[in-house]
């Protein structure tokens, strides 16, 4: 009876032209930038949103699954808020953190997935990942560490390994984790090489990835103002984006359908 007044509610509330009550999700995901889920976004079906303060939610469907993606922000404090709102508005069994990771490891090239058997970060905290699930495609394992900055330099990536030997970098997925293991739900991370560990990012980078997007517009003006060289490193940097994200929306769908 309950599951007939919720699917009846649900269809009341279509009616009228709102998105109906959300379900209990199969999965939920969690990234950092609208661009690293642009492709995953198109692929699901059925799709409603939710916004809610801070974060709008997308659920859809996805190889007969029900998929809940939030876009956090970058950090982990982004990250944290999103993963708690997600868990109590969607109650997913899984939740994936997917996205972009710098290479800290120089086997790795770009648009590998790397897909972490351990998450560590700055404080010293260390997450467990649950094992590569049946039918996911064939990928790279490795230990991911999330820092509070981006990391820009080749010499910076070096360091990074020396310290931590860790293979990839990011700036959320330990935050992730940390909401995941806390409330005992089922945990995985996906990441994207989007720079090999010899490639320094252009120094214009940095401003983009904060603040609101109306910021990170003037800071992109403000970057070909100061050098128009920059139009084409910008450019590059769309081009392996789009590359990327197409990559990790490939390895994400198959990975779903491979959740029990």
């Amino acid at each position: 009876m309950a599951d007939r007044d919720a699917s009846a509610e649900r269809s009341a509330d279509t009616a009228a032209g709102k998105a109906p009550a959300p379900l209990a999700a199969d999965v939920g995901i969690v990234a950092a930038l609208a661009i690293e889920v642009g492709f995953l976004t198109d692929r699901l079906e059925h799709v409603r949103k939710y916004a809610g303060p801070g974060h709008t939610v997308v659920e859809g469907e996805c190889g007969g699954k029900i998929v809940a993606l939030v876009v956090a922000g970058p950090g982990r404090a982004a990250a944290r808020a999103a993963t708690d709102r997600l868990l109590a508005g969607h109650r997913p069994r899984w939740v994936l953190s997917i996205g972009f990771g710098g290479a800290l490891n120089p086997d790795l090239r770009r648009n590998q997935i790397v897909l972490p058997d351990e998450v560590v970060d700055l404080d010293g905290a260390r997450y467990a990942v649950e094992s590569r699930p049946p039918g996911s495609p064939s990928i790279v394992t490795g230990r991911l560490l999330t820092v509070d900055a981006i990391v820009r330099t080749a010499a910076e990536k070096a360091e990074l390994r020396r310290r931590f030997d860790a293979d990839v970098v990011d700036m959320e997925t330990s935050a992730v984790a940390a909401v995941c293991n806390e409330r005992g739900v089922r945990f995985l991370a996906a990441r994207v090489i989007s720079d090999d560990a010899g490639h320094d990012l252009p120094r214009e980078v940095v401003p983009l990835m904060k603040g609101s997007n109306s910021y990170r517009a003037g800071a992109a003006l403000r970057a070909l103002w100061n050098r128009p060289s920059s139009l084409k490193d910008f450019w590059a940097l769309h081009e392996h984006a789009q590359e990327a994200a197409d990559r990790i929306a490939q390895f994400t769908v198959a990975t779903i359908a491979g959740l029990a």
